[in-house]
């Protein structure tokens, strides 16, 4: 580890251990690239994010009442209505006669929860979509929920459900192949509603996303600066462009060439500047 890497790290460590956490400090030094070393990144995204207070006193009751939340959404939005486990803590809910699977009402629990199924299905498709070589989604968490992970639970979870369907991440492929009209009608929505809607992580490799992600959540304004990146995605490979046909553009837009994350942030910086 190099002296300056160590020095950043120090730098981080003098900003986190503040009884109140300045802010803008942060920001600054976040968006030159967070250290990974001794959970730094997962602190301080947590905080740029809003998850965390700057208030280091309030840290645990607030991470104590967040995770208390996401078990909550769990018991709504991922457990089938009618099924729990009462030593868990969840009351049982037993089909009625007003409210049942085959109930068409808006209002009743069992067609939210088909309706919740499909959004959570297509969640699932889009992340095995994002990177199916790599278990970085799939690493189990330090608070694991029971109600998921318990194998013997009565439970119709999600991991279930999923289970049942065709899709099987190995079969996915990213189509790359670009688009066979030789008309030189290139619209934005081509290519960026890829790189917009899922923050470009589809477009480098994870450690790359994830220094690109640094710069974004530390930025105020970070989805203005998501439009700053993606300008300079296109200003870096404007030659190529200008040079290239509808399909071997499309097919460098779909498969960006320039590997070197910080060239292109620098150059999204330079753009903020300028404004």
């Amino acid at each position: 580890m190099s002296s300056l890497h160590k020095s950043r790290i120090a730098d981080f460590q003098d900003v986190l251990k503040e009884p109140t956490i300045a802010l803008e400090k942060l920001r600054e030094l976040s968006f030159s690239g967070i250290p990974c070393e001794g959970g730094l990144r997962c602190l301080c995204w947590k905080i740029l994010l809003n998850y965390l207070p700057l208030e280091r006193a309030s840290w645990t009751s607030i991470l104590a009442k967040q995770r208390e939340l996401y078990s909550q959404f769990l018991r709504e939005m991922i457990i089938q209505p009618g099924i729990a486990k009462a030593n868990m803590g969840v009351s049982r809910e037993d089909v009625t006669f007003e409210d049942h699977p085959l109930n068409p009402n808006p209002d009743s629990r069992w067609n939210t929860y088909f309706k919740d199924n499909e959004v959570l299905l297509q969640i699932d498709k889009d992340v095995r979509r994002l990177c199916p070589d790599i278990s970085f989604f799939q690493r189990a968490t330090e608070y694991p929920c029971l109600l998921i992970l318990d194998p013997q639970n009565e439970f119709e979870t999600l991991r279930k459900r999923v289970e049942q369907t065709t899709l099987k991440s190995q079969t996915v492929a990213r189509n790359r192949s670009g688009v066979t009209n030789q008309e030189q009608n290139i619209k934005p929505q081509f290519f960026a509603f890829r790189w917009l809607t899922l923050l470009l992580s589809q477009e480098f490799l994870l450690p790359d996303v994830i220094r690109i992600w640094d710069s974004l959540f530390a930025d105020d304004n970070r989805f203005d600066f998501l439009l700053l990146v993606c300008c300079a995605m296109l200003i870096l490979i404007r030659e190529q462009l200008l040079e290239g046909d509808f399909t071997v553009n499309m097919r460098l837009l779909q498969d960006y060439p320039i590997t070197d994350v910080c060239q292109i942030l620098q150059k999204a910086k330079e753009l903020q500047d300028s404004k």
